[in-house]
């Protein structure tokens, strides 16, 4: 999962870039001062261990970040694709970057701690040399994967690791805010604590008059922050605390959900504390599925503010179906505010005779207790070659929107939004 932009080159620019790997430095690349393209890319091959003969570039040019001039490079040696960014000053590597899976795997399944060790282990690097370090799980196309992300030594990395093998999908690592010749440092004033105490002290408010707060270390460019996000008094907070010096970088706040009362105060629905717990949320979720958390091989429930009301946001994934589950419910009443549901990485062959439109019909009301055929409507359509149906269902305020496989009848997509948003 690269966050890098591969650059696609047009005839021209790949001429000029053979032209380029094929001779001397030219005037352009080989500034007073610069290393010169050449010894980029000599720099970038090292660093993978590569000979000159084995790779392939496709993008070989001097470019400029922020005021840096760096040479941009795209290359291939033959089954993996690498970005480097080169400083075109000191030569050091600024970023790097590869689109496929490395040869890093383990015999069976990883945990998060796992995936952590790969992760630091490929990049060299140990946990206490790190000043940032998160591991969060998550589905791509039905896998489970972790994504681990770190700062250390001027440098934020990012990975992608398989759960099921270990093996990393994808990685990437920048050198934020590369200034040459300067060191970021990784000395920090204050703590989450710090951080928070700061921002309810600039608000004037105090952490008992909050109904939702939450502090999340970041990195900035290569420095560490914290985002500090609050409600109080019918308000949303957020701050961006500097860890270093405890300056606040940036602050907004949002009269969340605004109603003006006739006495002239202000009320938002929702912030009179909510009649469900993350615990509740996840079995309303779980029983509109249909599904138990057995069931389940990722469950992940989050609170949140979303114009003044508290929500939580529901995510599982079900192996058994191949399916999944996205919901939004209201911490106040427990209602669904909103749900989808994917069938990620459908593929079974459609084969045999295609269901009829009564029987696509049948399968699509049965999913909205009380909607009638006149609340339907749906239409056959094609993608990569294979027939299913989509459509909407308008009833009780709300608009269903799904596609179902023309053949087994799977629903492939459910989603559920209010017709008033």
């Amino acid at each position: 999962m690269m966050k890098k932009r591969w650059i696609s080159l047009t005839a021209a620019a790949l001429a000029m870039t053979a032209v380029l790997a094929a001779c001397a430095d030219s005037p352009a690349t080989a500034e007073p001062g610069y290393v010169g393209l050449d010894a980029a890319k000599e720099t970038a091959l090292n660093d993978l261990q590569l000979s000159a003969a084995d790779a392939s570039f496709t993008t070989a040019e001097l470019a400029d970040r922020n005021g840096t001039a760096y040479y941009e490079l795209d290359f291939t040696d033959g089954t993996t694709t690498y970005h480097y960014a080169v400083d075109a000053v000191t030569g050091a590597i600024i970023e790097s970057g590869t689109d496929t899976a490395a040869a890093s795997a383990t015999s069976g399944p990883v945990d998060e701690a796992g995936a952590q060790a790969l992760a630091l282990a490929d990049a060299g690097i140990t946990e206490t040399d790190t000043v940032y370090l998160r591991v969060q799980p998550d589905y791509d196309d039905g896998r489970l994967v972790y994504d681990v992300e770190f700062f250390a030594d001027s440098t934020e990395y990012d990975y992608e690791i398989d759960a099921a093998t270990g093996t990393i999908l994808s990685k990437d690592y920048d050198a934020e805010g590369y200034v040459p010749g300067t060191d970021s440092g990784s000395g920090t004033a204050v703590d989450e604590a710090g951080a928070q105490a700061i921002a309810l002290a600039d608000a004037g408010i105090t952490e008992a008059d909050t109904v939702y707060l939450r502090v999340q270390p970041d990195y900035d460019d290569g420095r560490l922050v914290y985002d500090v996000e609050f409600f109080a008094d019918s308000t949303e907070y957020d701050y961006e605390i500097d860890a270093a010096t405890g300056t606040i970088l940036s602050k907004d706040y949002d009269a969340e959900g605004y109603h003006p009362t006739s006495g002239g105060s202000t009320t938002a629905s929702g912030t009179t504390g909510g009649t469900v717990d993350e615990a509740g949320a996840q079995a309303i979720a779980l029983a509109d599925a249909g599904v138990t958390a057995a069931d389940t091989s990722y469950l992940q429930v989050r609170a949140d503010y979303d114009d003044g009301r508290l929500v939580y946001d529901v995510e599982f994934y079900v192996p058994s179906t191949g399916i999944e589950y996205d919901y939004e419910i209201d911490g106040t009443t427990g209602a669904i505010r909103d749900m989808d549901s994917d069938a990620e990485g459908y593929t079974p062959a459609q084969t045999g005779s295609a269901k009829s439109e009564d029987e696509i019909r049948a399968i699509a009301l049965a999913k909205v207790p009380g909607a009638t055929a006149s609340d339907l409507r749906m239409q056959l359509d094609y993608d990569d070659g294979r027939q299913y149906y989509e459509g909407s269902i308008y009833y009780d305020g709300l608009e269903y929107e799904f596609e179902i496989d023309a053949y087994s009848g799977a629903v492939l997509s459910w989603e559920v939004d209010s017709i008033y948003d």
